[in-house]
């Protein structure tokens, strides 16, 4: 307890130091006067230096002035950005305590021109972190998804490198949503290992933006509770594409837009968006203690496609409003827009086990499991989803989407796999020559695993939902949106595990019988239907304040209940105010129910308890975001703390990835904690980070007993750091480190409710490190006047788990001869090398 208060203690020290380390004095500005090609003045132009928060309008007559903190001379970029003209960038190199006088011209574009954008005042639509997608491919990771990105965020965390999973803020795999192209995606029901599971959803190559929040998101999203995910797909402007090859996985994926016969300079009415992916882990999963015959593979196809009917001209309308002033009302040129999204991806794991070694305990008493298998795993997933979306755009102003959606999955585990072990301990005489040898047998015994487990979930759903501005400075906005949902669950299930340390099988009970026995086949439908109403406000000088609000509705026909969700944010930007204080301020609270889905009814012997209550957590979360200049280079200090009430949370048990609830509970608990994160270019030229969190979280230990005990996923204390370096003489030749440590998280008795969090896993600590080297690159101005070309070509020798560390994702158990239980750890991947190289073209 005093070590973590210490931890607590020099966390928050150094956060605060950081936070009030004053730079002020330092500026430079550059002002002047903005006018269009009649030399009138514009006002309410977006004046932003590009890639910071620092930024202004211009005032009635067109004069703006933005005061800039520089340290040491540097080059910068000022965008002029307004949603009728054509947006202006002006470089220049500043130093610290000069006036810059830049006029500036901007060119009127006509309606054929006009495209629906909202200004750049870092509107927060939620509280995010942005995650620049170009560092995802960089990244030395086992699972190379969007989602392992996540992991070096504050306040996420998963403690298997094989798992594209993770937790966010004290709670499980579970908790979190997932949106590709605003569509909601669902992970595996069936996957008990990370080595089961296959990649994340999203396809890197295809992704143009990610959002993510931890908490405190607005209404728009769903009712999970814990995190959103929102992942949005590249709609192709030209012909490119890329590919890649290595050992783990192999990649290509294409983009294109048809052409314009009437107009060779414009776009066509179709686009197209492809993706391909195989990835197999057979490699890696050769280094684990249990050998055998490995030969798991995963593939998906994806693909989007748009189709504009035609672009068809309309002129602007002016109109006169109450007050005698007048508004201008533009149409884009597009006004409908169809886009068709489908996804198709195959996972098998097939695994013939032959032996296994693992050694466990401690230096004073150590043990060793020795285990010879027989037998076939076969696990197996297949899954399709589509969608398609008609968006209307009747002016500038207004946005309709109107979706219909589908999800299918048909999962499969079968597995017929006997074991015979020997559990022994060993000599840990430092001077003794059998040091490290079996000093006497504790007992031997068999296992016996029996599955034929079927589920097939299919989900399928009809939306509609629209946005509103009241004025081109889009500074007032309203989102609404409504959604049925059909959800159909067939699940057969007849599984039996077997333990035997006295060549006879007996229970407590002194009844001849197996040791656990799932059986049941259930057919499962509900409806659910979902709204929300949400406003958005800017206001106060240069629209520092910005306030979002709205309430979400959800009602769910299984369990008869409508569910109100209220939720609100709010931000202040003082470095609208005073760009020499780049500080930024943030509040959010909300209700957030998660309805149970299908797992979270059945109970450990395959019946189900339907009569629950949706869990509910209660968020309210305070953050700041500070920017400051260090050896002449911005860098970014984001932090949050949060205290979340749990209340009708269904408890659970972990066993690698596989969650296991016991429905018959619905308890209260809490989770509160710190995250934080420093981002900037701590090596000139290449961005890296460092993120760390504080958590706790509880529940009671029953309905009948008061006593608050850790929840799975209480781990106190995660650090995590991705670090890039290239070699002054040639940049080309870069290398990038990512490191993960997560202290353990608990886990318990199979089985046993009482004692479900009683131990504790060892901590989870990971360096993964890759050395680059750019073989092609070729900038825009190469490439004009080459129909085809490659854009880019680089390599990347990578080491996974550099120190080699064994790092435990979950437990074994196993008897002895006198009937006592042990819990023999399973440990993850040993050190290995990949070597991977993707190429980009046009």
């Amino acid at each position: 307890m005093k070590k973590n208060k210490a931890v607590l203690s020099f966390i928050l020290t150094v956060f605060f130091c950081i936070i009030y380390y004053n730079i002020s004095g330092q500026t430079a500005t550059v002002k002047g006067k903005i006018v269009d090609s009649q030399n009138k003045p514009i006002s309410d132009v977006v004046v932003q230096q590009e890639g910071t928060s620092i930024s202004t309008l211009s005032g009635e007559k067109g004069e703006y002035s933005l005061t800039i903190p520089v340290s040491t001379p540097k080059i910068i970029k000022i965008s002029f950005n307004i949603a009728t003209y054509e947006m202006s960038v002006l470089e220049l190199e500043i130093k610290n305590g000069y006036v810059y006088d830049q006029p500036v011209k901007l060119r009127s574009l006509t309606s054929e021109e006009i495209i629906i954008k909202d200004k750049k005042t870092n509107r927060p639509q939620m509280q995010v972190i942005p995650i620049n997608i170009e560092e995802v491919t960089k990244i030395p990771t086992v699972n190379p998804s969007v989602e392992g990105l996540l992991l070096s965020q504050p306040g996420v965390s998963n403690n298997s490198e094989f798992s594209s999973q993770y937790r966010v803020r004290g709670g499980n795999f579970d908790e979190n949503l997932v949106y590709v192209n605003g569509i909601e995606v669902y992970r595996p029901f069936l996957v008990r290992s990370g080595q089961m599971e296959g990649l994340g959803f999203a396809n890197r190559n295809m992704t143009e933006n990610i959002a993510f929040s931890t908490g405190g998101f607005p209404a728009q999203y769903g009712d999970k509770m814990s995190s959103v995910l929102d992942i949005t797909y590249r709609t192709p402007k030209s012909f490119r594409g890329s590919a890649e090859i290595g050992a783990i996985t192999n990649s290509l994926h294409l983009e294109g837009v048809s052409k314009n016969k009437k107009n060779p300079e414009a776009p066509g009415k179709f686009t197209y968006l492809l993706g391909a992916r195989f990835f197999t882990l057979t490699y890696l999963l050769n280094s684990l203690e249990v050998r055998g015959n490995y030969r798991p593979y995963f593939a998906d196809v994806q693909g989007m496609f748009t189709y504009t009917p035609k672009r068809e001209y309309k002129s602007e309308k002016i109109i006169t409003l109450k007050d005698g002033k007048q508004d201008t009302i533009f149409y884009p040129l597009e006004k409908w827009k169809y886009t068709a999204f489908f996804t198709g991806a195959k996972n098998q794991y097939k695994f013939t086990p032959t032996y296994g070694e693992s050694s466990f305990g401690t230096v004073q008493q150590a043990y060793r499991l020795l285990t010879a298998f027989e037998g076939l795993e076969v696990t197996g997933y297949t899954t399709f989803s589509g969608s398609l979306v008609a968006e209307n755009r009747p002016n500038t102003r207004w946005k309709m989407q109107h979706i219909l959606s589908s999800f299918r999955t048909e999962e499969s585990e079968k597995f017929d796999v006997e074991g015979g072990y020997r559990l022994s301990e060993l000599n840990t005489n430092f001077g003794s020559e059998e040091f490290g040898n079996e000093s006497f047998t504790l007992g031997t015994g068999s296992i016996f695993r029996h599955g034929r487990n079927y589920l097939t979930v299919t989900v399928l759903a009809a939306e509609t939902k629209g946005e509103w501005t009241n004025k081109n400075q889009y500074n007032h906005k309203i989102f609404w949106g409504g959604k049925y949902e059909h959800h159909f669950v067939t699940d057969e299930l007849k599984e039996y595990n077997l333990y035997d340390s006295a060549q006879y099988i007996i229970d407590p009970k002194s009844q001849f019988d197996v040791t656990e026995y799932l059986k049941g086949t259930t057919t499962f439908g509900r409806n659910i239907l979902r709204f929300y109403l949400q406003e958005e406000w800017l206001w106060g000088k240069n629209q520092a304040a910005s306030l979002t609000y709205g309430l979400r509705m959800t009602y769910d026909d299984k369990i008869k209940l409508l569910m109100p969700s209220p939720r609100a944010q709010f931000s202040y930007d003082f470095g609208k105010i005073n760009p020499a204080k780049q500080l930024r301020i943030r509040l959010a609270t909300g209700v957030y129910h998660q309805p149970p889905f299908y797992r979270e009814f059945r109970r450990h012997d395959g019946s189900l308890n339907t009569n629950l209550t949706p869990q509910t957590s209660i968020h309210l979360i305070s953050g700041l975001d500070y920017t400051f200049n260090a050896w002449g280079r911005d860098f970014i200090l984001y932090s949050e703390a949060y205290y979340k009430y749990l209340y009708n949370i269904i408890p659970y048990e972990v066993q690698n990835v596989r969650i296991r609830y016991y429905p018959d509970y619905q308890l209260p608990g809490y989770a509160y904690g710190l995250d934080a994160r420093l981002s900037g270019e701590f090596i000139k030229g290449v961005d890296s980070w460092i993120s760390a969190s504080y958590l706790k979280t509880q529940e009671r230990k029953s309905d009948t007993i008061p006593t608050m005990i850790a929840r799975p996923a209480d781990q106190r204390f995660t650090l995590s750091m991705f670090f890039q370096d290239e070699l002054p003489i040639n940049p080309t030749y870069k290398v990038h480190l990512n490191y993960v440590f997560g202290s353990g998280t608990r886990a318990g008795v199979p089985r046993n409710f009482l004692n479900r969090t009683v131990l504790g896993y060892p901590s989870y600590n990971r360096v993964d490190i890759g050395f680059s080297k750019m073989i092609i690159y070729k900038t825009s101005d190469q490439l004009r006047d080459k129909k085809h070309a490659v854009s880019s070509l680089w390599a990347t020798l990578e080491i996974f788990n550099l120190f080699g560390r064994f790092n435990t994702v979950g437990y074994e158990w196993v008897k002895d001869l006198d009937n006592r239980w042990f819990a023999v750890p399973q440990h993850l991947s040993a050190r290995l090398i990949n070597l991977r190289a993707v190429i980009h073209f046009r």
